[in-house]
């Protein structure tokens, strides 16, 4: 017998790839459940979540500003308008479980679900979570963590789990042989795959821009993943017009290009790097220097430490570096898939199983509950 679930997290795909990963491992597991999403009609999830196969509701939601001012009532007022959408939803649709995986578009559907006692499940992607994960992990049944010892963050959480980052099946299935061939990228061509997140990099898609002009030889390939924010701006640059280098403004089918690669230059979100172990891909790292806490740093620390991947700090990172770097890194085979075989190793590929298998239990729950 199927389960019925409600799923909210959005705004960046670090949020809502996760959401897609639990919901895909659950189908897969009970082929008879309902699954449908909530997120708001400007962020990725309204493109993400229908190319997945699933419903996607539109709510109102909206960042909270960390100091007061005029966007703060737009906040709440859209808070509010929001949660009401959610519990109108939740009323219908009869979820046995709601999930949450960060960002703010969470709030109104676990503030609603809450309210009309619905077991709720939250997951956190980072080292330092997120601030509506952890306002809401208060009334939380469940909060999943992806590194061990974050009680602290979740001290009103009746349960707090270690379990990992979701990854999606496909990225332990798929193959580079099979990849390289459905892209056309022949063995002896050197393949340098750069992404800098859902939102982009300047830094990333600047240097790799013009590495791309500065780097020779015919036997190299460069996809550049630029961020729907500056792909218009960068295809405008006359260095995008090197053949070298093809300009993506984002990649769905990711797990396609990254196990392709022979290189990665990425950010070092939580997916990401879940994504990079999964595949056991080399790469160079430049973590965010913003990111709250810092914790893209410390992801990549994790990495570095085990020899598996390069970790640049985003203020050092220039063409000429990059071009020094991947020049060197073309000659050493051995040390690109040593760096491979350690990114490997850092994989955890139950972590979807064991959120889902939290999942079942709360709806198990909550069913008999109801009886």
């Amino acid at each position: 017998m199927g389960i019925r679930i409600l799923i909210a997290g959005g705004g960046t795909s670090g949020h809502i790839n996760p959401a897609v990963a639990i919901a895909d491992e659950i189908m897969a597991v009970s082929p008879d459940s309902a699954i449908e999403f909530c997120g708001t009609a400007r962020g990725l999830e309204k493109d993400i979540v229908p190319r997945a196969g699933y419903v996607m509701h539109p709510i109102r939601a909206r960042g909270v500003p960390a100091k007061p001012s005029l966007k703060m009532i737009k906040a709440v007022s859209d808070f509010a308008a929001g949660r009401k959408t959610c519990m109108n939803l939740i009323r219908s649709f009869k979820p046995d479980v709601v999930i949450g995986t960060g960002g703010y578009v969470c709030s109104p559907l676990v503030s609603a679900a809450c309210r009309l006692r619905i077991p709720v499940l939250l997951h956190e992607q980072n080292a330092f979570p997120g601030r509506s994960n952890r306002l809401m992990s208060r009334n939380a049944n469940v909060v999943c963590t992806s590194f061990p010892g974050m009680e602290e963050y979740f001290p009103r959480a009746k349960s707090v789990i270690f379990t990992g980052n979701p990854v999606k099946r496909i990225f332990f299935e798929t193959g580079r042989e099979a990849s390289r061939k459905k892209l056309g990228i022949s063995d002896d061509t050197f393949f340098l795959l750069a992404m800098g997140g859902s939102l982009g990099s300047k830094t990333i898609n600047e240097s790799v821009l013009a590495l791309a002009d500065k780097i020779g030889g015919k036997d190299i390939k460069i996809v550049l993943s630029a961020g729907k924010q500056q792909f218009a701006s960068l295809c405008a640059n006359p260095q995008a017009g090197n053949d070298k280098i093809d300009i993506k403004e984002y990649i769905y089918d990711q797990e396609i290009y990254m196990s392709a690669a022979d290189l990665l230059i990425v950010r070092a979100g939580a997916i990401t790097c879940a994504e990079v172990a999964a595949l056991g891909v080399p790469s160079v790292m430049i973590p965010y220097p913003f990111a709250a806490g810092d914790h893209q740093t410390y992801n990549a620390r994790a990495f570095e430490k085990e020899n598996a991947c390069i970790l640049l700090k985003d203020s050092d990172v220039t063409p000429e570096v990059l071009f020094d770097l991947v020049t060197n890194l073309r000659k050493d085979r051995e040390q690109l898939c040593n760096m491979g075989r350690k990114a490997a190793g850092l994989s955890k590929p139950d972590a979807v199983h064991d959120i889902v298998k939290q999942v079942f239990a709360l709806a198990a729950n909550e069913n008999t509950g109801k009886g």
